[in-house]
């Protein structure tokens, strides 16, 4: 670039820095010091480059510039923009307002027409500054020389070119094309920024010489300027949760102006990259083992899933793996008669692995559900502002393959979504224990004064706190956890998890989906009153039935465990079941049961499994 071009690029962008642009870059206070310094007669002498500018200040501090405030050095000590880099684009706006400005205007002041006023009137607006009174002075005269051609009802004309000019300089926002515009950002950036969409944000514009978007709800303030590009947008917040908050704001802004951008955003946000060789691999040896049969398969096929499963990892496919090693376990099962093989569960991984590897192959599909097939290494959290959440209460668990733990349950108020947190341990190895009771009553990380058998109970606003696309919360250092009056259940309005006897009795049955994991299905259900409460030996579950206000029944299912056998006992023996009236029950609605997990009633809720034990029934049938 010459000389000559770089200068007139520098001298258009020192035009662009309005008052309200640098003030939001630096301060008001800063931009202040350097009108005053300015007016007390310091000046700028300057040498172009073919990408910057030196400009060196008459009381010897030295400058670099670029047409950009993103970049520039100063020799003062500041690791922040300065008075200095103020002083030397405020000297060269003077400049250009002395030598070009106003020779012209008062060469042609006697005869203008209405088209060359608004021209000359948008360049003084989007120049002047408070910087010097002499030629604010100049400027206003001019534009009361050019008053002779406003027409009679436009009394404020200055105002009337600022309000005509500010939609078009600001256009770019909501006409170009943003796939250019977001180039700069990662997927997993985008990812990010498009699962903050899903949660609603109060939105404030103010549209002057910038348009500031304000997300109330995270207290930040994004101000763009008229030259597409994000990086001249100013945000206060830095580094890479800056970068996101400017795209975030774009994005709403053009929400708002009913443009849907989700179609770009999920091309750049869900770009799966995988070994499409290993795709194939793997469905031919799914294909030649289902021709061979279960009967005639030898124990060598175990090594060969094996060294798929390694391959998967390798080509990027997580979720492949997952159910190769599935299989694997299935079949190891089944060249050991195990009693735990099951020939339907065998059937239902290798129908879904071979679908799902059948549709990878054909490649017909999104590139969102494509990612879904694909999987990932690692659940992606994500931070959220705000969640306004009501505690439904915990349940222990542990499963078949060596693991413990406790699920605590919330009801998002400001969504209507359902929100857990799961305390999870490995016990698989001898040395490995997890005491329901001891991890119940240990302090959360959130608020180190509050239990987890407290927090399961409370009602509670979470500020940015970090969550999956499962809606699970994240236990990472960063989120400030408030606890506030807790409703009663009866005044919240639980939405599609409220649910009556007979709506739940004649539920249909869940239905398996490639592109997404089983969901948990969870109900509230209103109840007058249990009715009879039995042990089935053979099954080993307590049946507690329930009836609602009209009569109708359902029965409730808990399994027995050593871990519950205290609480099994309890309410097998109906203490303080007698007192158990009009509360809600919330229960997981499973295949061939419905088991419940706590009770709730006013403002008080009970853990079954954790805290019947306890004798908190007792506490809780009395309210």
């Amino acid at each position: 670039m010459s000389m000559n071009e770089f200068q007139q690029k520098f001298r258009h962008f020192s035009k662009l820095c309005t008052e309200d642009y640098l003030i939001r870059y630096a301060n008001k206070g800063l931009y202040k010091r350097a009108l005053k310094e300015l007016d007390q007669g310091v000046h700028v002498n300057y040498t172009w480059g073919e990408a910057s500018v030196h400009c060196q200040l008459s009381e010897g501090t030295e400058c670099t510039l670029t047409a950009t405030l993103d970049q520039w050095q100063c020799s003062c000590p500041s690791e922040h923009i300065c008075k200095h880099v103020l002083i030397a684009i405020l000297y060269d706006q003077r400049h250009q307002m002395a030598e070009e400005q106003l020779p012209a205007a008062t060469a042609d002041a006697s005869h203008p027409t209405t088209e060359e006023f608004s021209l000359k009137s948008s360049d003084i607006l989007l120049s002047q500054t408070d910087s010097s009174n002499e030629y604010t002075e100049a400027a206003d005269s001019l534009v009361q020389e050019l008053s002779v051609v406003k027409e009679p009802d436009h009394s404020d004309y200055k105002l009337q070119v600022e309000l005509a000019d500010a939609p078009s300089r600001f256009r770019w926002m909501l006409g170009n094309d943003l796939a250019a515009i977001i180039k700069s950002y990662t997927a997993s950036m985008i990812e990010e920024v498009v699962f903050r969409l899903r949660y609603t944000e109060e939105i404030r514009m103010q549209e002057d010489t910038l348009l500031t978007v304000q997300l109330k709800t995270q207290d930040i303030e994004v101000s763009f300027t008229d030259e597409p590009n994000l990086t001249k947008a100013l945000c206060k917040v830095k580094q890479t949760a800056g970068k996101m908050a400017k795209l975030e704001a774009l994005l709403r802004y053009r929400m708002i102006h009913g443009i849907n951008d989700m179609e770009v955003l999920t091309v750049r946000a869900y770009e799966a990259k995988f070994s499409l060789q290993t795709v194939q691999e793997c469905r031919e040896t799914l294909a030649g083992m289902l021709k061979t049969g279960l009967a005639r398969l030898p124990q060598s096929y175990l090594a060969q899933l094996e060294t798929l499963a390694i391959a998967a990892h390798s080509g990027n496919l997580p979720d492949i793996e997952r159910s190769l090693r599935g299989i694997q376990g299935e079949l190891q099962l089944f060249f050991k008669r195990h009693v735990r093989f099951s020939m339907q569960t065998m059937l239902e991984r290798i129908s879904k692995l071979y679908l799902a590897l059948e549709v990878l192959t054909q490649g017909d599909i999104s590139v969102k559900q494509q990612s879904q097939l694909v999987g990932s290494f690692r659940s992606k959290y994500f931070t959220v502002p705000s969640l306004h959440l009501y505690g439904l209460g915990a349940d222990s668990w542990e499963t078949r393959s060596g693991f413990r733990g406790i699920t605590y349950y919330f009801y998002g108020l400001h969504d209507g979504e359902m929100y857990t947190y799961s305390d999870v341990r490995a016990v698989y190895y001898e040395d490995q224990q997890f005491s329901f009771a001891e991890h119940y009553a240990a302090f959360t990380p959130w608020l180190p004064s509050l239990t987890f058998s407290q927090l399961t109970g409370e009602e509670v606003l979470f500020q940015s706190v970090k969550v999956n696309e499962e809606r699970r919360i994240s236990s990472g250092d960063g989120a400030k956890l408030t606890l506030l009056p807790r409703t009663s259940v009866s005044e919240i309005d639980f939405g599609v998890f409220l649910m009556d006897i007979p709506s739940a009795l004649q539920r249909e049955p869940d239905s398996t989906s490639l592109f997404m994991e089983p969901k948990e299905r969870l109900a509230l259900i209103e109840v007058a009153r249990i009715v009879e409460h039995t042990f089935n030996k053979q099954t080993q579950d307590l049946i507690l039935t329930v009836e609602n206000t009209e009569g109708q029944c359902m029965s409730l299912v808990l399994p027995y465990s050593t871990d519950w056998q205290s609480m099994i006992h309890r309410l097998e023996s109906g203490f303080g079941a007698e007192k158990l009236e009009h509360f809600y029950a919330f229960v997981r609605l499973e295949t061939n049961r419905i088991s419940p997990i706590s009770f709730l009633k006013g403002r008080t809720l009970l853990s079954l499994k954790l805290d019947s034990s306890s004798g908190r029934m007792g506490r809780f049938g009395r309210k």
